[in-house]
């Protein structure tokens, strides 16, 4: 599986130069569990976008969430196991969220990816919900300046824009819900792939 962190980057344009320049795509969540639709999202970017990598950052908990069922690190490690299962060669986990002691904060984690990867243009894949209330995130004259943002819509939907916001849209729907499968998991266990059901299973998850 190919790594940011040690991922050279780079993709030839038409005169066989190779252009360094590499575009990320950030998919934060809580990922209890990761399930195929959240995979469709990373997928839809890859395909219909000029994103060359996809990120996923499980965090340690949401500001907008009471808590999780399964811990940061078997969150993390059902991740890496869907990503196995898939062979997604452009997709990495990363444990920034999980090992810090603070609840995750956007801005806080787009610092750092810019930081860390310097050069590189960075996108945030969001929902239309989550679009919509940006602003009320942390910081979110950071998030503006640091940021592009992918919104995956269903149905077709509009996204309104946002005066100084950078954002491109793209429609994509999946039945899938981590809500669903918590609360019903032998009747949505064919969301998860075979690795991360098996996982499920052995760790006594969402029985």
């Amino acid at each position: 599986m190919v790594s940011w962190m040690t991922y050279s980057g780079g993709m030839a344009n038409e005169s066989g130069e190779l252009n360094q320049k590499r575009r990320v795509a950030i998919l934060g969540g809580s990922f209890d569990p990761v399930h195929l639709g959240h995979l469709g999202m990373a997928a839809t970017v890859i395909e219909h976008t000029a994103v060359d990598e996809v990120i996923f950052v499980p965090c340690f908990v949401s500001p907008f969430k009471s808590g999780t069922v399964a811990s940061p690190r078997e969150r993390a490690e059902m991740l890496e196991l869907a990503m196995g299962d898939l062979d997604l060669k452009w997709a990495t986990v990363s444990r920034f969220e999980i090992e810090r002691p603070e609840p995750s904060v956007s801005w806080e984690t787009a610092e750092y990816f810019t930081g860390a990867m310097p050069g590189a243009e960075l996108h945030w894949i969001v929902g239309t919900d989550q679009w919509e209330q940006l602003e009320r995130w942390a910081e979110p004259e950071k998030l503006r300046e640091l940021l592009s943002f992918i919104v995956l819509t269903r149905g077709g939907g509009e996204v309104k824009p946002k005066r100084g916001w950078r954002h491109e849209t793209l429609p994509f729907e999946h039945p899938a819900s981590s809500t669903k499968i918590r609360e019903q998991f032998a009747e949505h266990e064919d969301w998860l792939t075979p690795s991360v059901r098996s996982y499920c299973r052995e760790h006594g998850l969402y029985s």
